[in-house]
């Protein structure tokens, strides 16, 4: 069976690294990204299949890294963990290109179910095209 590796992100590390936790408990490989710039070099690696995203009220939310996410990891999976008051902050995230999102607090099987459904959808999509190198425009002016 294909097992979900989920980098989990949240601006309280405390809460991240707990729903990571609660995630590895139902078989998924979890890492947790501390600040936005771990965040984006594990992203780059290419090695995740769903990016779970949210951000406490304290501090802005980082949405430049979903932006990221987006440039370095098309293929994968982003869920907005999302609290009660952060209803704007949920339709930026949808304009943002985000597959769902999950209102805290959530009920673990349903956020398992979520990020399960979302790492599928993902490994459905097609890749994106190869650029041809023969085609008109494609080689480099040297």
């Amino acid at each position: 069976m294909w097992m979900t590796s989920v980098l989990v992100f949240d601006t309280d590390t405390a809460f991240a690294r707990h729903v990571a936790e609660l995630l590895g408990g139902g078989g998924s490989a979890c890492v947790v990204a501390a600040e936005p710039d771990d965040a984006r070099r594990l992203l780059a690696t290419g090695g995740f299949s769903v990016f779970l995203f949210g951000c406490a009220e304290g501090p802005p939310c980082p949405l430049g890294l979903l932006d990221s996410a987006r440039r370095l990891a098309p293929h994968m999976g982003v869920i907005l963990m999302v609290r009660p008051d952060q209803v704007r902050l949920s339709i930026q995230c949808m304009k943002r290109g985000i597959d769902d999102d999950i209102l805290i607090p959530f009920d673990m099987d349903s956020m398992l179910r979520k990020v399960a459904a979302v790492a599928q959808r993902r490994r459905l999509v097609p890749p994106p095209p190869v650029a041809d190198r023969d085609a008109p425009g494609s080689h480099d002016a040297s």
